[in-house]
């Protein structure tokens, strides 16, 4: 779910920049669990990383 909205928001121009603050969102791991932005930074910096074509087989 998470690539969909990072394709959109480059196609639409909306590049993030360093420092640029990320919108809230919510995915699920390989497991079912769900993570969402807004509660993870309550218990302390989060990083995110964004990997282009990680595990597609082209």
């Amino acid at each position: 779910m998470l690539i969909p909205t990072l394709v959109a928001g480059f196609l639409a121009g909306a590049t993030p920049q360093a420092g640029d603050v990320a919108p809230d969102f919510t995915v699920e791991d390989t497991a079912g669990k769900s993570y969402t932005l807004s509660e993870m930074v309550k218990q302390g910096p989060v990083i995110l990383a964004f990997f282009p074509k990680a595990f597609t087989g082209g």
